[in-house]
This record gives C-alpha cells, sequence and structure tokens, in this order.
C-alpha cells in the first residue's frame, strides 16, 4: 500500500512537470519590433542653407549609421515653419515622418497668428538638440565694459537704450526688451532686415546696442570691432567662455531659439523607443558635436517633458512681450 502511495505521488510530480514545460513553450516570445522597415523622412520646415537645414541634414547623417533605413531631409518651407508643422499634425502617427522644430512655434505663434492649424496636445516632443541664445554686444569703442556699466549708466543719465535687433516680434528684440524691463531701464528696439545689417548699424555707431545670435556676431568680436555683455543660455557659450549669462548677472533669463524633434502624437511605444535611442546617439557622436561648433550652435540635450515644460514656462511671459510690443 505504501509502495503504491509513492509511486503515485511520483506520476503525479511528472506530470505536473510535463504541464508546466508544456505552459513554457506555450507561451509566445515577445515579438522583436521591426521598425525601421522603410525609409524615414525628416522634415525640415525652413529652405536649404539656413543653421535649420545645417542641424537637421547633422542629425540625419548621424542617426543613419545607427537605424538601419536611412532618414531622409525633406525641407518643406512655409509661414515660419507652421506650414510643414500643420501637415505633420495630421500624418499618420508611425514613425516614419517626423520633424526638426523650433521654441518659437509654441511660445510665439499661438499669440501672434488667429487659428493655427495645430496644438501643442498634437504632437510627441522626442528631444531637444541645441539652442540659439541671444548675445548682447556693443561697440567696442563704446564706454560700458559690462552689462552693469550700461544698465547704470541707463539709469543714472535717465537713458533709452536703442538696440538694434533683426525684426520687431523676433527672439532678440523680445529677449533684449525683457532683459532692459528687468532691469528697470528704458529701452527702444530698433528694427533691421536681418542680423548683418543690425551689426553693421552697431559698428557704425547708430545704435547703443544690438541683440543677435552668437555666429553673427562672433567673427566681429575676433575682430575686435565690438565687445559681448551678457547671453541668453543658461550656461556659458563654448566659443565665448568670458562672456557671462544673463541669469549670472541676476536675470532669471533662458531665452532662444530652441531646436528639437517631434512627431505626430501617437507613437507606438517601440517606435518612439527607438527613436529616442538613435538621437542620443547623435547627441553622443563627436563628429557631431564637432561640427554644432563649427557653425557655432549650442548644443543642449532635453528630453520630452523638459521641452513641454519649457514652453509652458516661455509661453506667458512671450504673450506679455509680444502684447506690449510698440505697434506702428
Amino acid at each position: 500500500m505504501r509502495k503504491n502511495v509513492v509511486i503515485g505521488l511520483i506520476l503525479v510530480f511528472a506530470a505536473a512537470a510535463v504541464l508546466a514545460g508544456c505552459g513554457q513553450s506555450s507561451t509566445p516570445a515577445a515579438p522583436q519590433s521591426k521598425y525601421p522597415e522603410k525609409e524615414i523622412t525628416l522634415i525640415c520646415p525652413w529652405p536649404p542653407g539656413g543653421s535649420s537645414d545645417l542641424l537637421t541634414r547633422a542629425i540625419a547623417q548621424s542617426a543613419n549609421k545607427h537605424l538601419g533605413k536611412p532618414l531622409v531631409v525633406v525641407n518643406r518651407d512655409g509661414a515660419n515653419g507652421m506650414v510643414a508643422t500643420t501637415e505633420l499634425a495630421k500624418t499618420k502617427p508611425d514613425g516614419y515622418t517626423i520633424s526638426l522644430g523650433v521654441s518659437g512655434l509654441f511660445t510665439n505663434q499661438p499669440h501672434i497668428q488667429k487659428n493655427l492649424g495645430y496644438k501643442q496636445d498634437d504632437f510627441d516632443f522626442l528631444i531637444g538638440f541645441t539652442n540659439e541664445p541671444i548675445l548682447l554686444t556693443v561697440n567696442a569703442d563704446s564706454p560700458y565694459k559690462t552689462l552693469e556699466d550700461l544698465i547704470a549708466a541707463a539709469k543714472e543719465k535717465n537713458m533709452t537704450i536703442k538696440f538694434g535687433n533683426s525684426g520687431m516680434g523676433g527672439f532678440p528684440q523680445l529677449c533684449l526688451t525683457h532683459l532692459f524691463t528687468m532691469a528697470g531701464v528704458k529701452s527702444q528696439p530698433v528694427p533691421f532686415k536681418g542680423g548683418a545689417p543690425t551689426l553693421a548699424a552697431l559698428l557704425g555707431g547708430h545704435v547703443d546696442a544690438a541683440a543677435s545670435h552668437p555666429g553673427e556676431a562672433i567673427p566681429h568680436i575676433k575682430a575686435g570691432k565690438l565687445r559681448p555683455l551678457a547671453i541668453s543660455s543658461l550656461t556659458r557659450f563654448v566659443a565665448l567662455p568670458d562672456v557671462p549669462t544673463m541669469k549670472e548677472k541676476g536675470y532669471n533669463i533662458d531665452m532662444g531659439v530652441k531646436k528639437y524633434i517631434f512627431a505626430p502624437k501617437g507613437l507606438p511605444n517601440d517606435v518612439r523607443a527607438k527613436l529616442i535611442d538613435v538621437l542620443k546617439k547623435v547627441h553622443e557622436d563627436p563628429e557631431f558635436k564637432k561640427y554644432m561648433q563649427d557653425i557655432n550652435l549650442m548644443i543642449e540635450p532635453m528630453d520630452s517633458k523638459q521641452i513641454v515644460d519649457y514652453f509652458n514656462e516661455q509661453s506667458p511671459i512671450m504673450k506679455k512681450l509680444l502684447d506690449n510690443m510698440p505697434k506702428n
């Protein structure tokens, strides 16, 4: 009797083991993502030759080392990026169409353009790439050696600081207006048609100061013709290590043309993860880093949350600045 019980238990355990083995083998393995299975379009919403185009093509060149399928740049210019952004919002979120974007599409344009064809919630922001901050410069012959000198002189003399910029409502104009308002001094923006004529006016002594992007001013700074006083990024610009940030000087300003890669809302998780992984590798690519430095673009990594937080922080600031902008 006892022998039969032992034999029975052995048979029960054996059967359980067989069933367990069958259960394991019948559970399918998680499918491996096949993405990408064809080329991916990377839209540049601006024409060839500008900094956005150069950045987009550098991203594609580096990403193609890791994707397995080509990342192809397509320029789709129109309405300061709004045409391409509107089209992107209506694109199938399958990971085969992504785009370069700039912060102004979400911090500025909603307060300028009525009935935009897109909204922030239409998109998945993947990763931030670069920042083109605003540089405050004066003529090398100016008596103002520092930002403090300029602000102090404006207060003591009840002076209105006339500063050149590349156009009303653009980041350079809005940034310096914001700075001088925070400093409690009067200012008058003097718009020109682009960065080059802005700096020409400063060199000619027609304005007290100028707002520009670093790449526009650096040749004149190196030639000893312009003096930089402050920059609007949170960290110092690599090519101008001695120029303090506005925040260092007591002004909580983080303003510039921040560029990122984004996609239509609703990407599959595996596709989103793959794109972010590849784009992170682009950030780490020594050749990409060197090229960004060569074209005077500041690398500023941001994740999806940081991008959205930045938009939400800057949007009310921009709205106030735009609402208070002098009307012609």
